[in-house]
């Protein structure tokens, strides 16, 4: 199997805007639910902030999601999975010019430290495909 799967997705503006709603934006995109929370029940939002990506709660409180690897607007974000607790996860996001506008792929690493049903709906395309098309709807 597979440590890794890529899902990509492309939207009709040029990179830097492309990156700039992926972070800067991503409380207007991102889907609040019970299966995109770590805490379906205070999560009130979401932010890259600080060097983490967060989900911020109603309560004030907040839990760090994801630590910021790499920040290299407009090209690239790497963040480092911090809700796996059994080992290293990474996920990566590609921000490439393309005719019609900028293609984004996304790739998340270290599957292979997930439990096996965990990381098979990872590979099906489970949750990134989707997130990758809440985003690309601010464009439909």
């Amino acid at each position: 199997m597979s440590s890794s799967v890529r899902a990509g997705v492309t939207v009709p503006v040029d990179p830097a805007t492309a990156f700039r709603i992926f972070t800067d934006e991503i409380d207007s995109w991102y889907v609040r639910g019970p299966h995109s929370w770590v805490d379906p029940a205070r999560a009130s939002g979401i932010r890259f902030q600080d060097g983490y990506l967060r989900e911020l709660w109603s309560d004030g409180g907040h839990v760090d999601t994801g630590r910021i690897l790499i920040w290299d607007p407009p090209r690239r974000l790497v963040w480092a999975d911090l809700l796996n607790p059994t080992g290293r996860m990474e996920i990566e996001v590609a921000f490439s010019p393309v005719d019609d506008g900028t293609e984004v792929l996304l790739e998340h690493r270290g599957l292979d430290t997930l439990p096996p049903g965990v990381a098979g709906r990872i590979r099906r395309g489970y949750s990134w495909n989707i997130a990758l098309g809440w985003y690309a709807r601010q464009w439909s």
